[in-house]
């Protein structure tokens, strides 16, 4: 065997092992649409698997948020809630100022000043007890009827699968330039292989 013939076969297995890796990165994305060719069904894997990957995904988010114990809690922060407590009194406020005296007109002709204050500190009080009470409930509420899972889903469905592509391209160009090294020279070895066992045969 010359050495053009070997360096041909290595060239060919390197070649191979190349086009192989480029063939496997083409059908994650080709087809897009499936491509019938008789009882054979082609489609690349990404736009194959999107719907059950949106549907697993979608379905793993909500059973994550449903089950999140601390989230009741971190609704009924008293750091969050101190938060509210500006536009509360803001309200209370205008109530007791302006609304009352349409609301309750009689009793508005009664209250000074100091009565105003005494009912504001008082509805402060009962609101800040029961707030965080409300938030608890509501937050209990809100995991329950919310489908953060199916916003999910829909999402993942609206991707296009040149989307998916550009992303992966943009963000794994190393790997994906490892991943051909890495199958070139695989194939360079097998080549070297083949080559070996044909000189000792």
């Amino acid at each position: 065997m010359t050495a053009i013939q070997l360096i041909t076969i290595l060239l060919f297995f390197s070649f191979t092992g190349w086009f192989i890796s480029w063939l496997i990165i083409k059908m994650l994305f080709w087809p897009a649409r499936p491509l019938v060719l008789g009882s054979l069904k082609l489609q690349g894997l990404v736009p194959a698997m999107q719907k059950k990957f949106a549907y697993k995904a979608g379905q793993s988010i909500q059973h994550a948020f449903t089950n999140y114990k601390d989230f009741d809690e971190k609704l009924a922060d008293p750091q969050l809630i101190a938060t509210l407590k500006p536009v509360i009194e803001e309200h209370v406020d205008h109530f007791l100022q302006v609304k009352i005296k349409t609301v309750f007109p009689i009793i508005a002709q009664f209250m000074g000043e100091k009565t105003i204050n005494q009912f504001k500190e008082a509805l402060l009080t009962e609101i800040d007890n029961l707030l965080p009470v409300l938030m608890k409930r509501y937050a209990g509420e809100l995991k329950h009827s919310i489908k953060i899972g199916q916003l999910v889903e829909e999402q993942i469905n609206q991707i296009s699968t040149e989307q998916v592509k550009e992303i992966l391209y943009a963000n794994s160009r190393k790997q994906l330039f490892r991943f051909k090294i890495v199958c070139t020279l695989c194939s360079f070895m097998m080549g070297l292989a083949a080559i070996l066992i044909v000189f000792f045969i």
